[in-house]
């Protein structure tokens, strides 16, 4: 039974490297059958009376390990093996009894090259490794993930030729003993007795489970160390603006109480540690098995940095503000987790139904529902307003609530959206009509502070689009809608006046590039800018102008495109040289005679362009004496030319006329 408005931490381990990724193979004893006896290390287990202690009167509420400082390495405790080949076994057997599982922390890690080492049980059958020196320096490990039962053999072998030195030593041993019975039964064969409430329903099961795949896929299991003991919560891979799959996690400050920039050590997440089928009434068999789990991270920013009510008072029972974490993982998360970056609604409107998913005791992961609206309150005479109140539904398979090990779990709208995350309740099997409160997806966004340190603003919306809503995505995530228009006050204007133009575009954070003369018609000052709304660009030239706004925002660009007509300017020296150039006849069916006589032109070049701007042909005159020369375009197709001269640019937009 849970106390009021509160859901505890649940069960765990220790886990590291930014994935607890090994390459596979079996350890070297496995197909060598000359090993002697090998030295056991007894580890004394916690007594009845101080777990009780520790369960009763600790805030988190469901303490499931205990932390044990050792020192084990190769020079003070196990056994070295060597082989009719020359290379050598060192075997590590840690007993401590009656232990759900076992979890070992190194203050040094370091293989030579060549060499590999794996982690067992009893039974041979949950089996980690191999690990080898390229753990030395990328993705170091500091622990290793629970081993199923109260033994766990640490084999390590280097052959012959090996180069470098063992360097590895054992800080601590996690003696489990509860709450994870759900992930290790397909190790053994002891009956436990179920973890999560009978009422909870799994993942697995249908109708409940029905296009909520991808929100199953978001959810992720955690645990972490707090004060020489370990706990269990639950949370959510979640998407941001750039939708570049960072991997961010969010989940509730109270696991663990964290502050903005903290480095966070011995932590593990687990992605899809769920079942497979769906079992009604039944906790404690068929989870999946399998290694997918990644640890560590830093805290990006969380309510315990901001000022809405914090410091909380001294009730266990109260939170800081709105209760959210986001953590950032070190490193992204592999796709072959399929996990999918969540989608949510920073918005107030109300919630009409929706379910939350999480891992109730440390238990597999299950679904809970609700079918009536949400309900604002205040969570323990804490922050005004800063939660959601939800009532949860009895569903076809059960009826789905929450328990300690849920804290931090995702609840998600009609919409598919999160928009809050578990702080506590008074829900359990049977409770009617007892409710549970989410701290608002919408409070987390900007009024915990005034800074990145205590907002998810900062970090989901790096794109500062502010969008009330965003949906999710999986690998490989499309990275952001970039969308863009350029606009100007005039489209018209006469040669030699100027025009202001304006950026627009849905994400505010890129950068602005314009192109004023996209065909080099010349005649532009400036003729480039990096200002989202530049002014006063002047056109001294007449002509069609192609202009071009291209917006660029990480990785992905937009552009858009304008046209401006300037006109002659009849009064200018430019009009004056265009007047005095004779072409005729004009219109022509594809001959024409320039007549520059009246003009001191010497080898000038004039270049002809189509009225989208495109550079035709070019045309050297002025080298013959009469100063009149004949063009041929009866290559080309009818419409209107332009004629421009290159080199001394006074000729600007003649017109010609061609006709079939």
């Amino acid at each position: 039974m849970k106390f009021p408005l509160l859901l505890f931490f649940s069960s765990v381990i220790i886990f590291n490297s930014y994935g607890q990724v090994s390459e596979g193979g079996k350890p070297y004893s496995f197909d060598h059958i000359n090993f002697n006896r090998i030295n056991e290390t007894l580890i004394t287990p916690p007594n009845e009376r101080e777990i009780q202690n520790q369960i009763k009167n600790d805030k988190s509420g469901y303490c499931v390990g205990k932390i044990i400082p050792v020192t084990l390495n190769p020079s003070n405790s196990g056994t070295w093996v060597t082989h009719p080949d020359g290379s050598e076994s060192w075997l590590l057997k840690i007993t401590s009894p009656n232990a759900v599982g076992l979890t070992l922390n190194y203050k040094y890690f370091t293989l030579p090259n060549g060499s590999e080492l794996f982690l067992y049980n009893e039974n041979k059958n949950h089996v980690i490794g191999k690990f080898t020196s390229s753990r030395n320096t990328i993705n170091p490990i500091t622990h290793t993930q629970i081993i199923e039962g109260e033994t766990t053999t640490l084999e390590y072998h280097q052959p012959a030729n090996s180069v470098g030195k063992l360097k590895l030593e054992i800080e601590s041993v996690v003696y489990i003993f509860r709450g994870f019975e759900d992930y290790l039964a397909p190790y053994n064969s002891r009956t436990y007795n179920n973890r999560a409430e009978h009422c909870q329903i799994d993942v697995a099961c249908s109708p409940e489970n029905n296009g909520w795949s991808e929100q199953i896929d978001a959810v992720v299991h955690f645990s972490f160390p707090d004060g020489g003991w370990n706990y269990v919560c639950s949370g959510s891979v979640i998407n941001n603006t750039d939708q570049d799959c960072t991997p961010y996690i969010l989940t509730a400050w109270h696991c663990g109480e964290h502050t903005a920039n903290q480095n966070l050590s011995g932590y593990t997440w687990y992605w899809n540690y769920q079942k497979s089928t769906c079992q009604p009434n039944s906790n404690q068999s068929n989870p999946w098995t399998g290694n997918q789990s990644m640890i560590n991270g830093t805290v990006r920013s969380s309510s315990g940095s901001g000022t809405l009510n914090n410091p909380p008072n001294t009730s266990m029972y109260q939170v800081a503000g709105s209760d959210f974490t986001l953590v950032e993982l070190g490193s992204n998360i592999p796709s072959s987790y399929g996990a999918y970056y969540a989608g949510w609604d920073k918005g107030s409107a109300l919630k009409s139904s929706g379910v939350s998913i999480h891992h109730p005791n440390g238990s597999a992961k299950k679904i809970s529902t609700f079918t009536t609206y949400l309900l604002t309150d205040t969570y323990n005479g804490g922050a005004f307003n800063a939660h959601w109140e939800v009532f949860w539904s009895a569903t076809t398979n059960g009826h789905g609530v929450t328990e300690p090990g849920s804290s931090g779990a995702p609840i998600f709208d009609q919409n598919k959206r999160i928009v809050g995350q578990l702080s506590g309740g008074s829900s359990y099997c049977g409770s009617n009509p007892d409710s549970d409160l989410y701290g608002k997806f919408s409070s987390n966004w900007t009024s915990n502070g005034n800074n990145s340190s205590s907002q998810l603003s900062s970090w989901l919306d790096p794109a500062g689009i502010d969008p009330t809503t965003l949906d999710g995505t999986y690998y490989p995530c499309p990275g952001p809608n970039l969308t863009c228009n350029a606009t100007s006050n005039l489209n018209s204007i006469t040669a030699g006046n100027s025009i202001n133009f304006y950026g627009n575009s849905n994400i505010s954070a890129g950068s602005w590039n314009w192109d004023f003369d996209v065909n080099n018609l010349g005649g532009v000052s400036p003729s480039t800018s990096t200002q989202q709304n530049p002014s006063n660009i002047v056109f001294n030239s007449s002509g069609n102008y192609n202009v071009r706004l291209t917006v660029n925002y990480s990785g992905v660009s937009c552009t858009s495109d304008l046209t401006l007509s300037i006109n002659q300017n009849n009064t200018g020296i430019e009009s004056s040289f265009n007047n005095l150039l004779k072409i005729y006849p004009n219109p022509s069916y594809g001959s024409f005679i320039i007549d520059f006589s009246k003009l001191e032109f010497q080898n000038e070049i004039i270049n002809l362009y189509d009225q989208a701007g495109r550079l035709i042909k070019s045309f050297q005159i002025g080298i013959k004496t009469d100063l009149k020369e004949k063009i041929e375009l009866n290559d080309l197709e009818s419409g209107v030319y332009f004629i421009k001269s290159q080199k001394k640019n006074l000729i600007n937009n003649k017109i010609i006329i061609l006709e079939n």
